[in-house]
């Protein structure tokens, strides 16, 4: 800027060099530098939502012409500097606008430039973190279809099966029905990214009616539902997942065995499911069924609006799941 100015003043304004000049545009530049130094760290410390609209383009206007003002009256202050009182007796309306005008050039062009250079990391960031989280949801879905109904169980449910074709073969075909409608449940889910709560409530029925068939008494199932559920939605698998942690880390411990109870409310527009089971939870359990992927699959789906939580709780778990509904 010194460059330009003092170059425009000596070759085609006074059309000679003017060290008083120089002076005074090297105690403007100073100024401007301190000037857009203290705004960009006001920027860095201020929550900016980095979007391109019209709102992020006035801002970026209204605090140009805000910047050239303040800027101008130092501008003037190294006038009146080099020059003195003289100078500050020939100060007028019109030379003070033309003069924001001027700077707003100058810091106009830093602020573009800026504000372009920010707003392009954030949507890159955001690009990012999409493709991320899609990464990761897949990665998930992949890893729960793997693991979500393990060799154990369906070597116990044959099983179970096996010894009811000749005790009751009403109830085994009952079982078989059962089974394989959650194997193709499974199967299936991964393409669907939300399905209805009661589709998910009913998979889990299953799952542990059969369960009941292993334990032989010995597991309790008490389930809520209602008619709002049906406009509720969740992603696949979840609960099912769960209800195959209960049985195997809590029930399957427990030589009297014990109960699982789901129960759900609507609060503001977010769904709380808590599933309980007897027995006890240990942090350094994974479960071996991929409560991380519980989380990853959330995360990916809700952001930060969703939340899981596993707790002991005077001796039984819960597992909390709270979902919005969008």
């Amino acid at each position: 800027m010194v460059l330009i100015e003092v170059s425009n003043y000596t070759f085609f304004i006074a059309r000679k060099f003017i060290p008083e000049l120089l002076l005074v545009f090297c105690l403007q530049a100073l100024a401007g530098l301190l000037l857009m130094h203290s705004y960009r760290w006001y920027l860095k410390r201020t929550y900016i939502k980095w979007q391109f609209n019209s709102r992020i383009w006035i801002k970026a206007f209204i605090e140009t012409a805000i910047l050239a003002s303040i800027q101008t009256i130092f501008a003037n202050i190294a006038l009146i500097i080099v020059y003195g009182k003289p100078y500050l007796e020939q100060i007028n309306f019109i030379e003070i606008v033309g003069n924001i005008y001027n700077w707003m050039r100058y810091i106009g062009v830093w602020v573009i430039i800026y504000f372009m250079y920010q707003l392009l990391r954030e949507s890159n960031n955001i690009e990012r973190a999409k493709i991320l989280a899609e990464k990761n949801s897949k990665n998930a879905e992949l890893e729960l279809l793997k693991t979500q109904l393990n060799p154990h169980f369906l070597f116990n449910a044959l099983n179970s099966i096996k010894a009811l074709v000749i005790l009751d073969p009403e109830k085994s075909r009952n079982a078989i029905v059962q089974l394989s409608e959650i194997l193709r449940f499974t199967l299936q889910y991964s393409r669907e990214k939300l399905i209805p709560l009661n589709q998910e409530l009913s998979e889990v029925e299953k799952y542990l009616s059969l369960e009941q068939l292993r334990f032989a008494g010995r597991l309790k199932v008490e389930i809520q539902q209602f008619n709002w559920m049906n406009q509720c939605t969740i992603p696949p698998a979840i609960l099912l997942t769960l209800a195959e942690n209960a049985v195997k880390h809590g029930i399957g411990k427990l030589e009297e065995g014990g109960t699982i109870k789901i129960l759900t409310e609507m609060k503001e527009n977010m769904l709380h499911i808590n599933l309980y089971n007897s027995g006890a939870y240990l942090n350094q359990e994974n479960g071996g069924i991929g409560l991380k992927q519980i989380r990853t699959r959330l995360e990916a789906i809700y952001g930060n609006e969703a939340s899981f939580i596993i707790r002991n709780d005077t001796n039984q778990v819960v597992a909390e799941l709270i979902i919005p509904q969008l």
